[in-house]
């Protein structure tokens, strides 16, 4: 009897978390991008201090560009800045946009939110 292969379930990635947010609220930092990651794996922010984010080094690597190029090869590729502190999606971007997170990706953004309200300049 012939084994057929079964495909992979889309496993949700975060390129496709990144790419889903920028979606939904383009123009994002790439600091609240970074937060809104780490609350969808964390689920809770009041962790932070536990689970260890990091505003300088949590899931930097995503949106590093120098000398031109990106360290991971995303940033440029499926997002680009339109200023000092601005992302948006590119084209390329808009293939890795999962439709099944755009709930979950504007819960998360509502927290992200919330807590800028209550933490003004705590992190700088």
């Amino acid at each position: 009897m012939d084994k057929k292969k079964l495909p992979k379930k889309n496993k949700i990635t975060n390129l496709n978390f990144i790419a889903t947010y920028l979606f939904e609220h383009p123009g994002s930092s790439a600091t609240d991008l970074r937060r809104a990651l780490w609350i969808y794996h964390n689920k809770e922010w009041k962790d932070i201090q536990e689970k260890g984010f990091s505003i300088r080094r949590s899931y930097t690597s995503y949106f590093q560009i120098s000398n031109g190029k990106s360290h991971r090869g995303y940033a440029g590729r499926y997002w680009k800045k339109i200023n000092r502190n601005r992302w948006i999606l590119t084209s390329d971007g808009l293939f890795y946009v999962n439709k099944r997170l755009i709930n979950k990706v504007n819960t998360v953004n509502r927290r992200v939110i919330k807590h800028k309200k209550m933490c003004r300049g705590c992190h700088k």
